[in-house]
């Protein structure tokens, strides 16, 4: 049977060692989840400056500066030392750096590793999904679960109550999964459709982008829910194509996770529609940020996924059309 290596620690069922891969915003705040679970963490970073605050100040400088990081969180910048007696990995890196990341930390891959997918989006030209790209990466069916859900990363840092899904290849990983990650304030819950789950992840942020646009532009609530349903329904039309259940839609992972997204304070893809909607180009907005919102590459994978296989999608193609060809917001809207 697949699972987790597990030990019994204080009564505490603890891997070996864990590794989370991603010092941004919601790779530590599962790492600070882990480590109040009692976990030790090696968590790798992009950002050597990052990992040295980590270690010798205990505080994420560039992505969580106010928070307070505990000490069995410890910050790693290669992957040999990031791996060392880890089975365990999650990863939480944006999609679009994701297949390079992985290639990096190919030659430290195991068949005895369990991966959690935490990226949200789909990749450009290949148009795979953050799970599929492990798959090609490492050459073989790894052994992996995906993570995904209404899960703002600040909310979770202060130990608000927070409920995700989780998917598997296997369900001893998830179940193995789900007694290391729960406690009063975080938990999961089973779903059999890792393809629907990640596709409303990544999707959900198109949706709001374009809510974020209709703000921006001075348009009500009305309007706004209108576009969430319409959207809605767009997004079950490519689950459906892609091979995932249209079911998924109405699950944490789906409405619950664009509900947050598209109507949250902390929303960057919603910001950043907004920007856009207030007549901002999409360029000078991403030249003057370091992160650019997931909901930027999946659109543009989603356009690509329109052409090759000809849909025919107006939401998105609507959508893609304002950001990166300035078409008037008033006339996508008129065609949904």
């Amino acid at each position: 049977m697949l699972s987790i290596n597990l030990k019994i620690v204080k009564g505490i069922l603890v891997p070996e060692k864990i590794c989370v891969i991603g010092e941004g915003s919601w790779g530590s705040a599962i790492a600070i989840l882990l480590a109040e679970n009692g976990h030790e963490i090696n968590l790798w970073c992009h950002n050597p400056e990052n990992a040295h605050s980590i270690n010798y100040s205990h505080v994420n400088e560039e992505y969580l500066p106010k928070i307070e990081l505990d000490a069995k969180i410890k910050g790693v910048i290669d992957f040999n030392q990031a791996f060392d007696g880890v089975k365990l990995i999650f990863e939480a890196i944006p999609v679009k750096f994701l297949r390079k990341i992985l290639q990096n930390a190919k030659s430290h891959f195991s068949k005895d590793q369990t991966w959690v997918i935490l990226s949200k989006g789909l990749e450009q030209e290949t148009f795979l999904l953050p799970s599929q790209i492990v798959d090609d990466v490492f050459f073989m069916n790894v052994k992996k679960a995906a993570i995904l859900g209404p899960s703002f990363a600040h909310d979770l840092i202060l130990k608000k109550f927070t409920g995700v899904d989780i998917s598997s290849t296997n369900d001893q990983i998830a179940k193995d999964l789900i007694k290391i990650l729960e406690n009063n304030y975080f938990k999961l819950r089973f779903c059999g459709d890792m393809i629907g789950m990640q596709l409303c992840a990544a999707l959900k942020n198109v949706i709001t982008l374009a809510i974020g646009i209709a703000q921006g532009s001075g348009f009500s609530d009305n309007t706004k829910a209108y576009i969430f349903t319409k959207g809605i329904e767009q997004i079950s039309f490519l689950i459906k194509e892609l091979g995932g259940s249209i079911e998924t839609v109405s699950r944490l992972c789906g409405i619950g996770d664009l509900v947050l997204s598209a109507f949250g304070k902390f929303s960057k893809n919603l910001q950043l529609g907004v920007e856009i909607g207030q007549g901002k180009k999409i360029k000078d907005i991403l030249n003057s940020t370091n992160s650019i919102p997931e909901g930027i590459n999946t659109i543009q994978s989603v356009q690509q996924l329109i052409a090759k296989n000809k849909l025919k999608l107006s939401f998105f193609e609507g959508i893609y059309e304002i950001i990166f060809k300035g078409k008037d917001f008033n006339k996508v809207l008129s065609t949904l």
